[in-house]
């Protein structure tokens, strides 16, 4: 048996934050059944939804800034890195 969850995101970046928003709106059938789903998550009082924001540390924020600063380096020396086809 599970007492509770803990989870760091949820499926689909569609969310509501009042019950209201259900009926104001135009949802697809599956985007309709995830919304619903989470919700359902959301309201249970032993699952703890934590916002996905671990780029939000000061290290993976320095990280992210060395590797745009080396990319756009490497750009003008006309030797691109980290380039996505």
């Amino acid at each position: 048996i599970i007492g509770g969850a803990g989870l760091d995101v949820l499926e689909d970046k569609v969310a509501i934050k009042e019950e209201r928003e259900l009926l104001s709106k135009h949802y697809d059938k599956e985007s309709l059944r995830t919304l619903v789903c989470n919700h359902i998550l959301i309201s249970r009082e032993n699952v703890i939804i934590t916002p996905h924001n671990a780029f939000n540390s000061t290290e993976a924020l320095m990280r992210i800034l060395e590797t745009t600063l080396k990319n756009i380096l490497a750009f003008e020396r006309k030797t691109p890195a980290n380039t996505v086809c």
